[in-house]
């Protein structure tokens, strides 16, 4: 065990050392033992117990793919406008997961997972600002909230709840006095999530700024998550569309369904009998199971405050209708490990996947040591007419020199560039403030051109991405190609679909087959007088008896089948036109068989094997062309290489 053990990583080694050595080309296209390697452990699962391929086998097939890519090059294919679409929206999504700091993700996920099993009671006050509010107007708005804040903890006499009522801009909340009730991860927006699971009880958290404005946040309360519940409900419809007589017939239905309930009646009985919720009603009134803040706020907890499966409620009164609801299962919070898919996918979509971005732009910047020359940035905000610039009529002028504004290790940003991106940009409606404004303009635009910077380095700084991307694209050019050179040729082509078809339909027969009536009848009697009647050619008698006996006594089938078709046949069989049987069957039941006609054996038509034809006729064409390719493009193999990798792929 020991000597295989040191041979095999000797021979790993070896491969290690030659990865970036061509293993084969194509037109001049070098492969690298690197990509075949990865390529190869990636597919080699694929099919393995139907038809293992061997490490030489598979080199084969990977020379033909290439041959085939090499043909999409030479058509120019990677230079059509819709490939470039499609290439570019698949790679920009292969990047994402490598413009983004990936350990921050992983500590969101675990966070959100912790953050799930503690729901938070809480108010707020908040002071309505827009996203793209200036500097100098953030600050004004963020002062006027400390200073309330400020009031409220001093002031005895004011109250975080008249604030609320009083100063909110939140109109639905202020009016419960900031009451936002009970909540936990994801039901909030990121910011606002943060400051509630970071304040204690009782505590009014520091101004905390969200994509609606500034919010101060005070918490009320905190308990264990309440996990799922799955509920069945009967319900009566009543809405303010109702008419106030059918309002009160669903009330009195309820009242009476509830009663019923009362005197041990089935729950899901009475929900087919009565429920007017069609969705359910023949699911016996059973809903997905959900958290909190995912129904109707009566209806939630009154499902929540049920304690053991049967137990129902009164009715409830919701703004669709009435509601009794019978609990059927309480769901804990389920393991990390089962939820951790579905929180990485809400991390992705919420605002926290920010945090992400930012430390990735401020990482980047870093590792490329970007460095804003104020000087000039500020000589250049000299050169922008601000009157002309609201107005949105404002030109850059020329430069006589371009000066640099920004620089990194392998880029710069200029005065022109800069000047460029401004006059694009002067949608500007207040009067005050452009100078902040085109501020704010240009460092987003500094961020944008820095991870346009990385974008363009990513196969360069990780393998695994550039080789990724090349499957991706490889694969598209494969796909396009591929249709208009077999699969399309191959479904249009009635006349070589027609020769194909010619050439193999002896592979696909039809056994002899019967065209046939039979009849299984619970009752002898019923089997003899079936036979009598189908031999005198009295099939109506035969058409009455069905009618008359119960479906179950007698089942009658007919059809044009082989004998494997139909397990009947194994029992009773016969190429001979006319009545076979009664013949009593294995089952105690009693057969009668009429073959109407005997079809022997043929091959199966065209339009009953199409399918097949067109494969194999594509697969024909396929093979035909990859022979017409080799004869095109020149394939060299480094044997050496090739035997070195072989050793350690096998």
């Amino acid at each position: 065990m020991k000597k295989i053990w040191i041979v095999t990583a000797t021979l790993l080694v070896a491969l290690s050392s030659s990865a970036q050595e061509v293993l084969f080309s194509v037109n001049g296209n070098e492969v690298s033992t690197e990509e075949f390697v990865a390529v190869y452990q990636k597919n080699k699962g694929i099919g393995e117990s139907i038809d293992p391929k061997t490490p030489q086998e598979y080199l084969d097939l990977y020379i033909n793919f290439k041959l085939k890519i090499a043909e999409a090059l030479e058509q120019k294919r990677d230079t059509a406008p819709s490939f470039k679409r499609e290439f570019s929206g698949y790679r920009a999504q292969l990047a994402k997961p490598y413009l983004s700091d990936q350990n921050v993700e992983e500590l969101m996920v675990r966070e959100a997972y912790e953050r799930l099993g503690e729901e938070i009671n809480a108010s707020h006050i908040m002071f309505a600002l827009p996203a793209d509010a200036l500097p100098a107007d953030t600050l004004r708005v963020y002062n006027s909230m400390l200073q309330l804040r400020k009031q409220i903890i001093s002031d005895g006499k004011l109250t975080f709840e008249a604030a609320a009522s009083k100063r909110s801009d939140d109109t639905w909340s202020a009016e419960r006095g900031g009451s936002l009730g009970w909540f936990t991860a994801f039901n909030m927006v990121y910011p606002f999530e943060n400051a509630a699971y970071n304040t204690a009880v009782g505590e009014i958290s520091m101004p905390i700024r969200s994509q609606f404005g500034y919010h101060l946040v005070k918490v009320n309360d905190r308990r264990p998550a309440s996990g799922k519940v799955k509920v069945r409900h009967l319900f009566f419809v009543s809405n303010e569309n109702t008419e106030m007589g059918q309002q009160q017939r669903a009330q009195r239905s309820a009242e009476e369904v509830y009663r019923r309930l009362n005197a041990g009646e089935s729950f899901e009985q009475l929900v087919h009998a009565f429920s007017e919720d069609r969705k359910t009603n023949k699911k016996g009134g059973e809903l997905p199971a959900f958290g909190i803040n995912e129904m109707m706020p009566e209806f939630e907890s009154a499902a929540f405050a049920l304690e053991q499966p049967g137990d129902f409620s009164q009715p409830i009164k919701t703004s669709i209708g009435w509601h009794i609801i019978q609990l059927v299962e309480k769901q804990p919070l389920a393991s990390f490990e089962s939820l951790k898919g579905e929180i990485t996918q809400k991390v992705k979509r919420d605002s926290r996947s920010d945090v992400g971005a930012s430390r990735f732009v401020k990482r980047i910047k870093k590792e490329y040591e970007l460095e804003v020359l104020e000087s000039w940035y500020n000589k250049t905000v000299q050169l922008v007419d601000i009157d002309a610039f609201k107005s949105g009529t404002w030109q850059a002028p020329a430069l006589k020199r371009d000066r640099t504004v920004v620089r990194w290790n392998g880029g710069d940003l200029t005065q022109s560039m800069l000047l460029e991106m401004w006059s694009k940009n002067q949608r500007f409606k207040a009067q005050s403030g452009v100078v902040e404004h085109l501020r704010s303009l240009f460092m987003n635009w500094v961020d944008a051109e820095i991870i346009a910077y990385e974008d363009s380095k990513l196969e360069e700084k990780y393998p695994d991405f550039k080789n990724l991307v090349r499957e991706y694209k490889e694969g598209i050019l494969l796909f396009d190609i591929t249709q208009d050179e077999v699969w399309n040729k191959a479904a249009k082509d009635s006349a070589g679909i027609a020769l194909e078809y010619e050439r193999i339909k002896n592979e696909y027969r039809w056994e002899d087959r019967i065209d046939y009536n039979y009849w299984v009848c619970s009752d002898m009697k019923h089997a003899k007088k079936i036979a009598k009647w189908i031999a005198k050619g009295q099939s109506d008698k035969v058409a009455k008896l069905l009618a008359k006996e119960d479906a179950l006594d007698i089942i009658s089938k007919n059809g044009l089948s082989q004998q494997g078709d139909n397990a009947l046949f194994t029992e009773m069989w016969s190429t001979q036109v006319g009545v076979v049987g009664p013949v009593e069957l294995a089952s105690g039941k009693y057969g009668v068989l009429q073959v109407n006609s005997f079809v022997p054996s043929a091959p199966k038509a065209l339009n009953e094997i199409r399918g097949i034809v067109i494969a194999s006729y594509q697969n024909r064409l396929e093979a035909q062309w990859v022979s017409d390719l080799k004869a095109k493009y020149e394939v060299k193999i480094d044997k050496e290489v090739a035997k070195l990798t072989f050793e350690a792929l096998n």
